[in-house]
């Protein structure tokens, strides 16, 4: 065998799976075609999206394009399908067990509260569940990777509700809608890719953010853009809080 068989096999792109070594996407350290495009995402998997909030995700896709990057409004594949991978990943046999047995004697009555409610939402998954949803993940992972050759960043809101009145989080069911509102943030989490969250503006009192999420290794083409969008709308924080 090849001494560099080896270090070949390491380091050649691969975009087939999420977790194969350290190989970087197609696209890692390519110059990409100009102009840039970008996805539009204005209400993640088609389950609404507050007014407040479309309109920073409008404001932002404005300064980009006055910046020279094309937008198209389209969404990546399966945002629904990451998202719930993640909220299973996060609430496996294993961490349940973890959480109760190290985690909850030592947690305060709200985080007590928090988990509580969250582990309610997420289900009850077994050990077979898991192990799909990671294999969801990769598969979702390997489909963003071929969106992402000819889109390389996307925008998109990062919760899409406006935020919420202080002390508010743990009302009945509020955990459960944070976290349908955050199936976005949750899905790029889930997928581990690099991503900007960024202040575009204040409407009624209440600020709007977005994000500009990147292919793999690329959290240039990232803060690229989130530089573009800062230099049109401005620096907006702090803020006065209401």
């Amino acid at each position: 065998m090849s001494p560099t068989c080896g270090q070949r096999s390491r380091s050649w792109p691969d975009r087939r799976g999420g977790t194969r070594g350290a190989s970087p996407s197609r696209s890692w350290g390519r110059r990409p075609r100009r102009p840039l495009r970008a996805a539009l995402v204005v209400d993640p998997g088609a389950r609404g999206t507050a007014e407040q909030v479309q309109a920073g995700v409008l404001r932002a896709a404005e300064a980009l394009r006055d910046a020279g990057y094309v937008l198209d409004e389209v969404e990546p594949p399966g945002i629904e399908d990451a998202a719930n991978a993640l909220l299973v990943m996060l609430s496996t046999p294993g961490t349940r067990i973890g959480y109760q047995q190290l985690m909850a004697p030592l947690a305060p009555a709200p985080v007590r509260r928090f988990m509580a409610d969250f582990f309610e939402a997420a289900g009850t998954p077994d050990a077979v569940a898991a192990e799909q949803a990671f294999m969801t993940r990769d598969a979702v992972l390997r489909r963003w990777g071929d969106f992402q050759e000819t889109r390389p960043l996307i925008l998109a809101p990062v919760a899409t509700e406006p935020p919420g009145l202080a002390g508010t989080d743990l009302d009945d069911g509020q955990v459960a809608e944070t976290i349908r509102t955050m199936r976005m943030t949750m899905a790029v989490n889930a997928l581990g890719l690099p991503a900007v969250a960024l202040p575009v503006g204040v409407e009624n009192g209440l600020p709007q953010a977005v994000q500009v999420i990147g292919p793999r290794y690329r959290e240039d083409l990232c803060l690229d853009a989130a530089a573009a969008i800062e230099d049109r709308l401005g620096v907006l924080t702090p803020i006065d809080p209401r």
